[in-house]
């Protein structure tokens, strides 16, 4: 996500998964032939990943924490304590792989390249996940906060993993090919942890704990679209939104904090949260998006261009705010949401997106029930 840096270098070119969640969303509508060569290196080191499953004592693929250029195996530095246990990166790349799919209409993409992933990252959670009386549950895993210790029961992991089975039984039927069993049941029934209504970020989840205001389950909403009900989802967003102020400044989610606000329906907040979470990460005089907030992280090198803070922003101007959730083949099924954007603004408006390999247009007024998306002719 950083372009070479005198004084920072600990990302050593790795790929890891900023790359689907944050990059590839806005290039899938904007720049589909570049979203394809993001995944054509993922799918050309499959392999690797099927290594890297075995080496744990699983099946189907488990993708590199921090992938190498080349070979796409494990290079995560030092102890490599994110490689042994942040499960969610193999689940953030056949997510994406979903998203191309329903995107372009690409059929031939969908059954020779898609469902080998789709399969893989099922046939990983089989491996990964413990059944128990609670449901399926991840233990010992690292969430996107990247805390110290491994916790049970990650919420965005299990999130992720709800969403990236739904992928992959919905590849399935589009290209009459048989699943398990074992996949929809462990959809249904994984030990997410909640409390009060409020998505937990694992168990036994303190908002004091360091890195307590990590809005990991808020991430599992959006961008991944996990289906709560509503009185969860708002019950969430609300937590969450409330420890913005210890977060914000950190990398990649604080710019997507506007458009959890937006979907509270604050329309001041979620300006506001726009300026701190993206606008103040970006420096003159040539309008760099740094890394870390300067004033927030004085200590923190001014990096940048910092890709997955940009296509975070991107990510919430096109899909966060017109409410679009690219969930099968068919276009107009993917405006889900009542459009409510920050105070001040009218609408969002992009003249040209790709949709099925044809420009269209898309269309998302305040106050619009649904945001439109208009194919030209």
């Amino acid at each position: 996500g950083l372009a070479q840096w005198h004084d920072y270098h600990y990302y050593y070119g790795h790929v890891m998964w900023d790359l689907e969640v944050f990059a590839l969303p806005p290039l899938v509508l904007l720049q589909p032939d570049a979203a394809r060569t993001v995944l054509d290196f993922r799918f050309e080191r499959r392999e690797a990943a099927r290594r890297n499953a075995k080496l744990y004592g699983r099946r189907g693929l488990q993708f590199p924490w921090e992938s190498s250029m080349t070979t796409g195996e494990e290079s995560t530095p030092g102890a490599g304590h994110g490689a042994w246990h942040e499960d969610h990166v193999t689940l953030d790349v056949a997510h994406a792989f979903a998203q191309y799919a329903m995107a372009t209409g690409d059929t031939l993409f969908l059954r020779e390249r898609a469902w080998p992933i789709l399969k893989g990252a099922a046939e990983w959670l089989a491996s990964r996940l413990t059944p128990s009386r609670r449901g399926y549950e991840l233990r010992q895993t690292v969430g996107i906060a990247e805390t110290g210790q491994p916790v049970d029961n990650d919420a965005f992991t299990l999130m992720a993993a709800r969403v990236v089975l739904n992928d992959t039984l919905w590849c399935a039927r589009e290209l009459d090919l048989p699943t398990r069993p074992s996949w929809a049941d462990m959809a249904e029934h994984l030990a997410l942890p909640i409390r009060d209504h409020v998505i937990q970020s694992h168990d036994g989840f303190k908002a004091s704990e360091p890195k307590g205001a990590t809005p990991g389950p808020l991430a599992g909403l959006f961008p991944f679209w996990y289906p709560a009900e509503p009185e969860m989802a708002r019950a969430t967003l609300e937590f969450y939104l409330g420890l913005a102020d210890k977060y914000i400044g950190s990398p990649m989610l604080s710019a997507i904090y506007g458009v959890w606000a937006a979907w509270l329906g604050d329309r001041r907040r979620s300006l506001d949260l726009f300026d701190a979470g993206y606008g103040q990460f970006v420096d003159d005089r040539f309008m760099q998006t740094y890394e870390y907030r300067p004033d927030r992280w004085p200590e923190q090198p001014k990096a940048g261009p910092f890709f997955a803070n940009l296509g975070g922003f991107l990510l919430g101007l096109l899909y966060g705010l017109p409410g679009l959730h690219i969930r099968t083949h068919e276009p107009s099924t993917w405006p889900s949401r009542p459009v409510v954007l920050p105070e001040t603004w009218d609408a969002v408006e992009v003249e040209q997106l790709w949709v099925h390999g044809r420009p269209a247009r898309l269309i998302a007024p305040h106050g619009a029930d649904r945001a439109r998306i208009e194919l030209h002719a």
